[in-house]
Order: C-alpha cells, then structure tokens, then sequence
C-alpha cells in the first residue's frame, strides 16, 4: 500500500492493465532495443541473409532485429499477421518505426552527459529478470539448452539482458527529464478509437473489491525524533568527512526503495517533493550536503549532485523515528473507538477528521484485486462477504517500516469481467497525452539526425 517514495509526492497506483502502445507511437516499446550482434546471430541459425532495413545517425537497424521483435510479440500473446499476407508489411513497418523511434531516444539519452544509471539500479533489474526468466524451466540447464537452440549461451544472453536493462533505464531518465507535461489536446474520438483497436487485447477486468479506510500512523515518541536527529547529525559529519554517501544511505536509510540504489531519487524539478525536501534540495549547490530536513516522512539528508537549470539530481538518507510500545497501544486504542463508531456514525466524517493525509491511500475510495492486497493483513478482511460493515482495526507495516492501524468500510465487490470504455477512459486518455508529447519530442529528435528508412 506504499509507494516507497519519501520525500516524493505521490501518484495514486492503479490496478487496471496498461494499454498496448497504438501503433503510430511503438517507441514506448523500449525493451525491443537488441544488441545487433545477437540478433545476427539468430539470423545466422535460421538460414537468414540479414540485411539493413535503417540507418539512424551513425547506427544501423537489421531485418533479423525486426523479425526478432516480431517474434517477441507473439510470444506475449500480439496477434502477429502470417509472413507474406498484404497485413503483415504493414506491420513490419509498424515495428521498424518504433525501433527507429527507439534508436532515437538512446542516441539522445547517450549524448546527455548528466544521464547516469547506477550499475546497482541494473545489475538489481537484472537478477530479478534472470530469476524471473530461469523460473520459467524445470532447472538451469533447461533453460541454457533452450538459449543453445538460439544459438546463445546463458553468459550471451545475461551481457545481451544487462545491456537491454541499461539501456532501458538510461532512456528512462532521458524521458522522464526532456519530455515535459506540456498540455496537449486528446479528443474524445481519439480515445473511443484508441479503445476499441486496444479492446481484443485487454485481459478480463479481474475481480475487485472497493473500499474507503481510515489509516493512523503510529507516532514515534519525543525522545524517539530526537534519537533520530542525533543518528542523522552522526552521518552527515561523516559523510562530510569524506565517507561515500551513496554507500551511508544503503546502509543506513530507511527508504528501502533509494537505499538499495545508494538514496538515488534521479532528476527531479519543483512540483515533485514535498515543499520542504523541494525548498532544502534547491537552495544546495552541486556537491552540498543539507542541513538536517525535517517532513512527514521523517527526517533526511539531501546530498545534490548535479543541477540542471530547474532540475537537481539528489541522493538522501531518511531516518524514521521509531515508535514505542505506549504510542503503539495509543493508536490501537484510537483505532478500536474508530471502528465502533463506524457502525453508527457516517464514514466519511470520520475519515475526514482522523486519517492521516500522508499514509498512502487513507482517506480514499479504493480499488484492489483482492490477490493483490498488500500488506497481507488486509486479505483476510476483506475477503469477507459482508459489505457496509466496518472491519478492523488491522494492524500493518508498511514497506519501509511505518507501523499504522487501519478501519475499513467495504462499499462493494465487482466480478471479473471485460472492461467498460468508462472505466478504462481516464487511464487511456492519459496515455494518448503522454504519447502525444513523445511524439512531439521525436519530431525535433528526427529534425536532427539522418535517417534513412529502406523498408522490411
């Protein structure tokens, strides 16, 4: 229920599919970039005469990298047209324009000097990638005799994998730093459209169950705050001293998320952090360390490491005061009266007098799958059939270790079914805005670089 970023605004999660990217706009299918070498490499064992079908600046696209993103396609379920019918050149052109696209977006990402991937951040997607993959086989050899009929080795596809992930993430940060929210205009046929092209590969909408929740943060004692600040004061003098501050937060910060990639929180501009961690972070030239931050999430350390006109790029350290036994048994108390009350008073009045604005989703109408119910003390209330009823008080910890009670209200279940247009606009709309600015962004891009497109 935690979305791990402190100091970060947060966006609220969806549980609704993401629609297939519309084929005028296949860039957003990043993790079609291949190393050409592998793919000639699978040229080679079927039979192939690999040829150029592209030339984007100073690189070059290959047949065998179409065709192998088109067999990725169809391995992820795409309905691929057959080889040789009038549909199938016409979307071949669709996938060589993404990679074009793609190629785009790396040549740029590559050339922004201020761009940096952690080599933690990749080799972490990595391992759970490889995991991911190898769970697939009944054993690792399975999986290394399926890779040889490729014409690959495991070592061959884990550099071609790791390469992919980094590459992925570099145009990542490139996108997420170039391409602004400007606004842009989506028509309402542009969305209805967009619906039904996308509506055939949309899974079923699973079941669901909605609820409102009233969720108390167990707040950490005075003495606690202050052991926190002492804890913080420590390191920042040693990180002045010239202990490596990526190396202080992974040990140290209690934002688990940053933490594993040294309190790495990449760019960011104003309208993204809190005001607090905003107005600390920008006043701090490149190489400064903040004072002390206090916001709700608990107290930090900004180290900023480059600045970019209205953009910073920052790592930190966030220490959460603990909580002890008695402010535990506090908010237990609360939450015992709240959950009495409920089943005469008005929810929402209660919400609106006693959640904790900070706590993700307290407050809320909120929408889950019932398998995706985190943390796992939710599941087995609200698997019950009752709806209307208060339920809790749970008990829970979040993610990075905020301990919290909840009382729930569930206001009503939903089956498994396709999605209606009503439930899926919002989201679609959104999607087609955001293709829309990388659209304009691509056009400069293509402005700029030689392209030559031969054909598939």
């Amino acid at each position: 229920m935690n979305d791990g970023n402190h100091g970060m605004k947060r966006t609220k999660p969806t549980d609704r599919p993401t629609p297939k990217p519309v084929w005028l706009l296949p860039a957003l299918l990043l993790s079609a970039l291949a190393p050409q070498a592998a793919a000639a490499q699978l040229a080679d064992r079927e039979g192939l005469v690999d040829r150029v079908v592209a030339i984007v600046g100073d690189s070059a696209i290959l047949l065998s990298q179409v065709q192998q993103h088109e067999r990725q396609l169809r391995a992820d379920g795409i309905l691929v047209p057959p080889a040789g019918s009038p549909e199938s050149e016409d979307f071949r052109s669709g996938i060589l324009e993404g990679l074009v696209n793609n190629m785009l977006l790396l040549q740029a990402a590559l050339e922004d000097t201020l761009l940096h991937v952690a080599d933690e951040q990749v080799d972490d997607a990595l391992q759970r990638q490889m995991a991911s993959i190898e769970a697939r086989y009944v054993s690792r050899s399975a999986m290394a005799q399926a890779l040889a009929a490729e014409g690959m080795t495991v070592q061959n596809f884990r550099e071609m994998l790791r390469t992919q992930i980094a590459q992925g993430q570099l145009v990542d940060l490139y996108m997420r730093s170039r391409i602004g929210d400007e606004a842009v205009e989506v028509a309402d046929d542009e969305v209805r459209e967009a619906f039904e092209a996308n509506r055939t590969t949309l899974q079923p909408r699973p079941a669901t169950v909605v609820f409102m929740q009233i969720v108390l943060a167990v707040e950490a004692s005075d003495s606690a705050r202050a052991d926190a600040r002492d804890r913080l004061a420590v390191l920042r003098e040693r990180a002045e001293a010239g202990e490596d501050f990526a190396e202080l937060a992974r040990t140290y910060s209690d934002d688990t998320r940053s933490a594993q990639n040294g309190g790495d929180l990449g760019w960011f501009r104003r309208g993204t952090m809190v005001d607090e961690f905003e107005d600390a972070a920008f006043s701090l030239v490149e190489g400064e360390i903040s004072d002390i931050v206090e916001t709700e999430y608990g107290y930090h350390l900004i180290l900023v490491e480059l600045v970019r006109f209205s953009e910073r790029k920052a790592r930190h350290i966030l220490l959460r005061p603990a909580a002890g036994p008695e402010q535990r048994s506090q908010a237990r108390t609360l939450a015992v009266g709240l959950a009495e009350r409920a089943e005469a008073e008005d929810f929402r009045t209660l919400i609106d007098e006693y959640h904790d604005p900070i706590l993700p989703d307290s407050g809320e109408v909120v929408e889950r799958q019932i398998s995706d119910l985190l943390p796992l003390a939710y599941l087995a209330p609200l698997t019950l059939d009752e709806v209307g009823k208060p339920l809790g008080p749970i008990q829970f910890t979040t993610d990075e270790g905020q301990e919290a009670f909840a009382v729930l209200k569930v206001l009503e279940r939903k089956p498994e079914g396709p999605y209606t247009f009503e439930e899926f606009e919002p989201q679609l709309r959104a999607s087609l805005a955001d293709q829309k600015r990388l659209q304009l962004h691509l056009d400069v891009l293509r402005s700029r670089t030689y392209i030559d497109i031969k054909g598939s």
